[in-house]
């Protein structure tokens, strides 16, 4: 799959993107300026997949607006390059030095709300715009920095996580998660909105690394944790784990599964693990997964707009990697055309362009919008936002089940699991 996604990224660039260089410069073989946006984007590493599935809606995208770009007889082309952050800060951080050395001053991405917060205070400094499709840690809802969101941030995502806890029966929450700038906000955001429904907390908390790919003792640790409830009265049907983290899920489950009444329990995940390619393609992780009704909330995509690009997205993406897309995927298809309208606009000027991009995409989602209508909040993040609920079905496909409804708080299921 990594040589078929790399067979991707070269043909898109030879075909589609004309010059190396710098950020923003002319084109001496076609005579035209072009402007240039580099995706940050996690091709290897614990949030691959997202990756994959980004970088090639980020190139589908590029491809359509210069299209749209040549039938409009515009006087400039956008220039896409695609770079590896390894789902790691201290790269992502450098690949973005790299490249505002070379003149770039917008960035697609990155994934993950770690290597963002690695990366704000450089682009602060320096007045580099980045625009991440899946940051979502409520301590990178800050006003007036770099750093915009096509996401809602985890204050919405927690109470998603707590109300299926709560359908699930689940009385006694175990959270375990990897501890980083994502994690550690998710995981508040949850046992704050579990708190609230009456589900009571397992006072011993497992986080661990987030580069840890090893389970054997937090699954050992885990089932203590399940004898010592059981021993105290609560039955297995009312204990449930959220598990936050990234493809991690997969050889942690695997651990997990050695463990008989673990099977026995709710397990509740994240859009960390929505639709994870890891858990899938593991035999004894995506077993486990079905056997426990593994549901995972994932930011869904607004109700779709009179022009969406929503169906040629997911299409896109079956065609080319041969999956299902990633609701985030969505938001990357959106970034880049909110980049490519603001420079028709007002060229690649980075303070201009912040300042016109939560009007234009407001616009230009509200009618063609892969992820549905964008209006972003004082923080520059996405105001508002359902979740879909995933769980993987007994012919190992991942399924929505149903969704959460942010402003009524309340589950509409599709196929009732509990």
């Amino acid at each position: 799959m990594k040589s078929k996604l790399a067979l991707v990224l070269l043909v898109s660039l030879f075909a589609v993107f004309m010059i190396a260089g710098c950020g923003d410069g002319d084109d001496a073989a076609n005579g035209v300026e072009t402007h240039t946006v580099v995706g940050i984007f996690p091709l290897t590493g614990p949030l691959s997949t997202f990756g994959e599935n980004s970088s090639t809606v980020a190139q589908l995208a590029a491809a359509d607006v210069n299209e749209w770009l040549e039938a409009e007889d515009k006087g400039w082309r956008l220039r896409l390059e695609i770079d590896d952050t390894q789902t790691e800060g201290p790269v992502g951080l450098r690949k973005m030095q790299n490249w505002f050395g070379d003149g770039v001053r917008f960035f697609a991405g990155p994934q993950g709300s770690g290597v963002a917060q690695e990366c704000l205070a450089f682009a602060n400094s320096n007045q580099i715009l980045f625009i991440s499709p899946s940051s979502t840690s409520p301590a990178l809802a800050i006003e007036d920095d770099w750093l915009l969101r096509f996401c809602t941030d985890d204050q919405v995502q927690g109470p998603a996580i707590a109300a299926a806890a709560q359908a699930a029966g689940i009385t006694h929450m175990i959270f375990s998660w990897q501890g980083d700038t994502w994690g550690d906000g998710l995981q508040g955001a949850a046992q704050t909105a579990a708190e609230g429904l009456g589900i009571t907390i397992y006072p011993d908390l497992l986080r661990f690394d987030p580069q840890k790919e090893e389970f054997t003792t937090d699954a050992a640790l885990l089932d203590e944790y399940v004898t010592d409830l059981v021993e105290q009265g609560v039955a297995l049907e009312n204990i449930g784990v959220n598990l936050i983290t990234f493809e991690q899920a997969a050889p942690y489950m695997a651990e997990a599964a050695k463990y008989d009444q673990l099977h026995e329990v709710a397990w509740i995940g994240s859009d960390g693990t929505a639709v994870s390619e890891a858990i899938l393609q593991h035999p004894v992780a995506s077993e486990f997964a079905a056997k426990v009704k593994f549901i995972n909330s994932m930011n869904r995509p607004a109700e779709e707009v009179a022009q969406s690009n929503k169906d040629r997205v997911r299409e896109h993406v079956q065609e080319t990697l041969g999956r299902d897309i990633d609701a985030y995927a969505y938001n990357t298809y959106d970034i880049i055309w909110a980049f490519a309208l603001s420079f028709d606009e007002v060229g690649y000027d980075p303070e201009a362009v912040r300042e016109i991009l939560p009007r234009v995409i407001d616009e230009w989602s509200s009618v063609y919008g892969a992820s549905g209508h964008i209006v972003l909040n004082e923080a520059g993040d996405r105001a508002f936002a359902d979740y879909d609920y995933y769980v993987l079905n007994e012919e190992g496909a991942w399924e929505i089940v149903g969704y959460y409804d942010g402003a009524t708080g309340q589950i509409n299921w599709t196929r009732e699991i509990y």
